[in-house]
């Protein structure tokens, strides 16, 4: 994908209770809610004060202006109303190109009401589909081993769990134990499409 592509790809996408849209300017304080929660936190990494949250947010900002593409971070929002609800995100591993880390942080009062399975879903679909011209052959998500919600996450959807890595990627040493992984292939086969 050339520069002038990248910049030209309308990143939004929709499920019937959510829309979702590249993280801009004025989801500063979506950020700082998410990283200074503990329970956001919990299974994610240590609690952030506003100023390590406005850090992290800002080199977001970053990535979703970068050519070529390497990550990309969402805003999900209430259809209806567009009341945020959380973010969503995929990074390209340096040493793996052709496939995606999944990422997704709910707010509190967003979390067990289906919606991250819904925005993952079609977040997926339109991955491995090739929406966005990234040739993804594989996505992937890893969680701390007491997140029970990621893995039912990643079993609905089809992803086949992975024992524990050998050794964790350059990219995040401490990368947490449990990942489960999903093909262009296997996706086909789920979504019962051919090519």
């Amino acid at each position: 994908m050339d520069t002038h592509a990248a910049t030209a790809i309308d990143w939004r996408f929709e499920t019937p209770r959510l829309q979702a849209r590249l993280i801009d300017g004025r989801d500063r304080d979506l950020y700082r809610s998410l990283y200074t929660d503990g329970s956001v936190m919990a299974h994610i990494g240590a609690v952030m004060c506003e100023a390590e949250a406005d850090v992290v947010f800002d080199k977001v900002l970053g990535y979703n202006a970068e050519t070529p593409v390497r990550a990309r971070y969402w805003r999900l929002s209430d259809r209806s109303t567009d009341d945020a609800i959380g973010i969503q995100s995929f990074i390209r591993p340096l040493a793996d190109p052709a496939s995606l880390e999944l990422g997704m942080m709910l707010l509190p009062q967003s979390q067990g009401q289906g919606l991250g399975i819904e925005a993952s879903q079609r977040f997926v679909d339109l991955l491995l589909g090739n929406h966005w011209g990234l040739d993804i052959e594989t996505v992937f998500a890893r969680h701390a081993e007491t997140n029970a919600r990621v893995a039912r996450l990643g079993a609905t959807l089809g992803f086949g769990h992975v024992d524990r890595p050998a050794q964790p990627p350059v990219e995040r040493p401490a990368s947490p134990p449990e990942e489960w992984r999903l093909s262009r292939q296997e996706w086909r086969a789920l979504r019962g499409t051919a090519r």
